[in-house]
């Protein structure tokens, strides 16, 4: 009979891991996305297992700041994140895969296959029950809300912690009953690594005291159990107060910092309710999930987005508290309630993310865990017409994680690569400002000019004020027309031209000193349209670099235009000075080329344009250039002699 059940329980265990893998499965095909491209792929630090020792005492994003070289940003932290783990965990996959993605694709879904096997053993311990612990692990492995933390290899943080939290709060469980040594020294070390992976963690001797009031030793008296409560949540303590200790050696602060908060705690508690809800939302209708939620601040108690939520918790509440003689229902509850704390600390996100489904990862088991006794509980043999109950509620499960991860993998192809997420977003969060700033950005960065412009334009529509989307949409709709121009100046349409200039107005009435609005003003002024004005373009040149001297779009742009005015030195120097200030100016060595010829200097002009021509051998000009440096070779060969 013994070897009977442990066989039917490994059966249960792998259906429940293989049901989860099979959910994520596809992701393992994705590549990198969002911030894998910095974290990862531009990330030098985690290239050396050398810096290690540096990844245990400063910040996550220390990295970032070392590269972008700013000496007043080096000495100091960025962010508030102290995740010396995860760093570490990123130097070993770097070493093992290096930007080879399936690699670091299928460690995320090995890694929350893992967590799901230790949320299986925790509630185990706590329910005594393998249908519900089977049940329950089920809906939270494949439900949609894992798909940003699984198939987004950035994601790995929750995964992660999960392993190491759960694996140690199940150590803790096994201690309590078998008081062997070994088990609480697991415990304790496991809760130390997880400590340093993410903040989260330090949530867990929460828990143990809540374990140790409300779940276990229930026959005891209250104030035994709190000293029960008091006693084995102190080594914990001691290992948080470690934690605490080197993140304050890291970051120069314990807790936070003022210089990471980004609103005051009173519109942080009345935006909580409304938080709370939204999260709750998204676990029972997992519906048009991306990463924008935009969640704008409440700001006052007589907000209805205040009143609603605060009194739609009242009902959820005395509900839960109905609940309050089952300890299991008590372990979902609490576990949801504690893990939900740190999500609540709002004050460390913008408004437009706010909210995020990566947040829910841990809090979730608990939620998953209430679904699962309410599906047990309901008579769906009735409703079903099945006699055997078992059956019934098999079949009901079955269709609902079939359901679950049938989303999860369509879920999971959203994040196949940087493009898919964004546009992804775009499209199921379409009034949503922030969706559509982003995608018409990294279409910037991809010189997609027309669907930048298209989405900066739907930004426009909700937000009409913001100088850096004017200023961007401005200068797509420049090179819309520069392009145009370029390959026919005659058939150019002149609109996106017009649609800029009036742009550039707007944002000057809104602010005069910003210097990307000076520079696309005047290249509107350079092209040959009715506006063509070559000295008031170099007026508003030289007003954009009276702001940032350092702009080398504006050296490059004032150079050129100069050097069309004949003024070859002043604009050589200048144009000089923009490729030492940015390198990847491409069209910068074709006006040096240009300059160059006309000082007869041809060696230079063919040397300068055969750079332009390997940096950007698919330009509309390319072929007009290419020829260009033939008539240049030409004029380089010496005059043949007369017969």
């Amino acid at each position: 009979m013994s070897r009977r059940l442990t066989s039917s329980r490994s059966l249960v265990i792998m259906m429940v891991l293989g049901v989860t893998f099979f959910a994520f499965s596809n992701s393992i095909f994705n590549g990198f996305a969002y911030d894998d491209n910095t974290q990862i792929l531009n990330n030098t630090f985690i290239r050396n297992l050398g810096n290690i020792p540096k990844a245990l005492v400063t910040e996550a994003w220390y990295w970032r700041a070392q590269e972008d070289k700013d000496p007043n940003e080096q000495d100091k932290p960025s962010t508030s994140y102290y995740r010396p783990v995860v760093m570490i965990y990123l130097m070993l996959l770097w070493k093992l895969f290096g930007a080879w993605a399936p690699g670091w694709h299928f460690l995320n879904v090995a890694l929350h296959v893992l967590a799901v096997y230790f949320v299986f053993l925790v509630i185990e311990k706590v329910t005594k029950d393998i249908r519900l612990s089977a049940i329950a692990s089920l809906f939270f492995a494949v439900h949609p809300l894992r798909s940003e933390s699984v198939a987004w290899v950035s994601g790995v943080t929750d995964p992660l912690l999960a392993v190491f939290m759960l694996s140690s709060l199940y150590f803790y469980i096994r201690y309590r009953e078998d008081r062997r040594t070994t088990s609480i020294a697991t415990s304790l070390v496991l809760f130390l690594v997880a400590a340093f992976i993410k903040e989260p963690a330090v949530a867990l001797p929460i828990i143990i005291v809540a374990y140790e009031l409300f779940i276990t030793n229930q026959g005891d008296s209250f104030r035994a159990r709190i000293k029960a409560a008091i006693k084995h949540s102190a080594p914990f303590l001691v290992v948080s107060a470690l934690y605490f200790t080197a993140r304050y050696y890291a970051l120069g602060f314990a807790l936070n910092n003022g210089g990471f908060k980004s609103y005051s705690m009173y519109k942080v508690v009345l935006t909580m309710p409304l938080v709370i809800w939204k999260y709750i939302g998204l676990l029972l209708w997992p519906i048009d999930l991306s990463l924008f939620h935009a969640t704008t601040l409440v700001k006052s108690p007589l907000d209805v987005r205040f009143l609603l939520p605060v009194l739609g918790l009242v009902p959820l509440a005395y509900g839960l508290w109905r609940l309050r003689q089952s300890i299991v229902a008590r372990f979902a509850i609490l576990w949801f309630a504690v893990n939900l704390l740190p999500v609540l600390n709002l004050s460390a996100f913008t408004e437009d993310f706010l909210v995020q489904e990566r947040y829910v990862y841990l809090p979730s088991i608990g939620f998953s865990l209430l679904v699962a006794m309410a599906l047990t509980k309901v008579p769906v043999e009735r409703l079903l017409r099945i006699r055997n109950r078992r059956l019934a509620q098999a079949t009901v499960v079955g269709f609902f994680v079939l359901l679950l991860a049938g989303k999860s993998l369509a879920q999971n192809a959203t994040w196949k690569d940087d493009m898919t997420v964004w546009r992804h977003g775009a499209q199921t969060a379409s009034e949503q400002a922030m969706s559509h700033f982003i995608l018409g950005h990294k279409y910037i960065l991809h010189a997609d000019y027309v669907n930048a412009a298209s989405e900066l334009e739907q930004y426009m529509k909700m937000n009409p004020k913001n100088v850096i989307v004017i200023s961007n949409l401005a200068a797509s709709y420049v090179l819309i027309y520069q392009y145009q121009a370029a390959v026919n100046p005659v058939t150019a349409d002149r609109s996106p031209l017009d649609r800029a200039l009036e742009l550039c107005e707007q944002g000057m009435n809104i602010t005069d000193t910003f210097p990307p609005l000076w520079d696309t003003l005047g290249m509107i002024y350079t092209f040959d349209t009715a506006v063509k004005n070559y000295d008031r373009a170099i007026a508003c040149f030289q007003r954009g670099l009276s702001f940032n001297s350092e702009n080398a779009m504006i050296n490059f742009h004032l150079g050129g235009t100069l050097i069309k005015k004949g003024n070859n030195d002043v604009g050589m120097r200048l144009l000089k000075t923009a490729l030492a200030l940015e390198p990847g100016l491409v069209d910068a060595h074709k006006f040096l080329a240009y300059a160059y010829e006309s000082q007869g200097q041809f060696k230079d002009a063919i040397n300068e344009l055969n750079i332009y021509l390997q940096l950007q051998p698919n330009a509309p000009d390319a072929s007009r250039i290419s020829q260009d440096v033939e008539t240049l070779r030409a004029r380089l060969q010496p005059p043949q002699p007369q017969g």
